[in-house]
């Protein structure tokens, strides 16, 4: 990853060029911008255009540089892709940013911004959750990962996660809830019975913003709950349920309204 800097219409336009924003690159990435944003550069476009992912350490670092800017100016992403959009969502954080389809709709956006004289106000609580307190930026050691790969579903949503099933092998259609839930597979109950090893269509939504349908097989079944294992998951469910998980924190409270 690298950062690409340039000046148009007087506005600095910050391009991320690598397809990663995550722990292995978010120090340095903050560490460049906070040493822009203390040259004066106080409004700014982040082009993450070419960007594929976000962990939690690479949102934290953006939360840290709208954080540096101390509604002295503005910071306007632009060219995110879906995944990360569902992410902002998720983590309740599209409100705080200004978001923009391309560079030169950013340009506009802030302008009308400035003109409004309007202000952006990163809520603590909504940086807590992603550890954006004033501590370095650090990579996660393997404990930590370990710790992210499976998040409870009420560390996600305050309701249920109704999913929807179809049993490849006998034609049932069932619906279970999810328990907790990771990028390789979840949890759930169930009042219908189902054998090991069978296959299943999975269908549900995360929120209101993320759909999935995924294949699965039962890897586990024991008093009404199956741990299930998803097959050749699609790449748009992998990433979203990695940026997802990697976005809670497994010691904190709740994240709550995140399907608005």
């Amino acid at each position: 990853m690298k950062l690409k800097t340039e000046i148009v219409e007087g506005i600095l336009i910050v391009t991320c060029d690598g397809p990663r924003l995550d722990a292995s690159f978010a120090k340095s990435f903050f560490t460049a911008m906070q040493g822009l944003i203390k040259k004066g550069h106080l409004d700014i476009v982040l082009d993450l255009t070419t960007v594929e992912f976000v962990d939690s350490t690479g949102l934290g670092a953006i939360v840290r540089c709208l954080k540096e800017i101390d509604n002295r100016g503005q910071l306007i992403l632009c060219g995110i892709n879906k995944t990360l959009f569902n992410l902002l969502k998720m983590t309740r954080l599209h409100d705080v940013f200004s978001l923009a389809t391309d560079r030169n709709e950013a340009l506009r956006v802030l302008v009308r911004n400035k003109e409004k004289q309007g202000h952006i106000v990163v809520e603590e609580e909504l940086a807590e959750p992603l550890m954006m307190d004033d501590a370095p930026i650090e990579d996660a050691t393997d404990d930590e990962r370990r710790q992210h790969r499976r998040v409870n579903h009420e560390k996600i949503l305050n309701e249920d996660i109704v999913v929807y099933w179809t049993n490849v092998s006998t034609g049932k259609n069932s619906t279970g809830v999810i328990v907790d839930i990771s990028p390789g597979g979840i949890l759930m109950v169930s009042p219908s019975r189902h054998a090991i090893d069978d296959q299943l269509i999975l269908q549900g939504t995360i929120g209101t913003t993320f759909k999935f349908k995924e294949h699965a097989v039962i890897r586990s079944c024991r008093d009404g709950k199956y741990g299930l294992e998803f097959i050749k998951p699609s790449p748009d469910t992998t990433s979203f349920l990695t940026q997802l998980i990697g976005s809670v924190r497994m010691d904190k409270g709740n994240i709550t309204n995140t399907h608005s």
